[in-house]
């Protein structure tokens, strides 16, 4: 009966790891993309878009996340950097309504 128990939980967490994305903050290569596009008016309506990435198509070091923590406006950028092509998106969500929107795809 243990060894069942023992099994089964292995089996539940190995499969919550599996499916698990780490996000990271950001370094300062991906922090400067991430304000110029920004500064630049590149995060509007007309570049939204609705994806979902697929599984393993993402892997930890690609995902990082820009959040301003002494100005606590609700912000976080996140950008999402797919395995195997150039493009980017990038993700912005508000904390205050806790909408999200993607943007993209953008080239490197």
């Amino acid at each position: 009966m243990m060894i069942r128990a023992f099994v089964i939980l292995a089996v539940i967490f190995s499969s919550v790891e599996a499916n698990t994305v780490r996000v990271v903050s950001c370094n300062e290569i991906d922090s400067e993309y991430i304000a110029s596009m920004l500064a630049t008016g590149t995060l509007i309506k007309a570049h939204e878009i609705e994806k979902t990435f697929p599984r393993g198509s993402l892997k930890y070091s690609e995902i990082c996340e820009v959040r301003n923590e002494i100005i606590m406006d609700g912000l976080a950028f996140t950008l999402y950097k797919p395995d195997g092509n150039n493009e980017r998106f990038i993700s912005v969500y508000n904390g205050l309504d806790a909408s999200s929107k993607l943007y993209g795809p953008f080239k490197k």
